[in-house]
């Protein structure tokens, strides 16, 4: 499933509890709740963990603009950025791993297991 934020310039927004990262898309906010994984062209990786704040390094490496964002039959959250690097949120077991909004006209949020639940103004 593609999401709506290609073209958009992704970058973190808050971090207001440990346990949530927020990043604004353009009108779309996405609040990641689940393990994160940004890997950069050069092949290293960062890893955020639930109940760990973010880096530096980590929030440098997540701004910037989207080429791609789509997400798996499987719940695998997966936004490229023109700079090369890869956010990649794997479903959870037990927890909703991150949601995609636009407030009152869209929502995605992917749900423990991996399953998507979807709202759309438009549906």
């Amino acid at each position: 499933m593609d999401l709506p934020i290609a073209g958009s310039t992704l970058a973190v927004s808050t971090a207001s509890t440990i346990y949530q990262l927020s990043l604004e898309a353009g009108a779309y906010v996405l609040n990641i709740e689940g393990e994160a994984a940004v890997h950069s062209p050069n092949g290293a990786s960062l890893h955020r963990i639930p109940g760990e704040p973010h880096t530096e390094d980590l929030a440098a490496a997540l701004t910037g603009v989207i080429v791609a964002a789509v997400v798996s039959d499987s719940g695998e959250l997966r936004i490229d950025l023109e700079s090369g690097h890869r956010l990649v949120v794997e479903p959870d077991r037990y927890f909703e791993a991150w949601n995609l909004t636009a407030p009152g006209r869209y929502l995605v949020v992917c749900m423990p297991g991996g399953e998507l639940a979807v709202w759309s103004a438009e549906t």
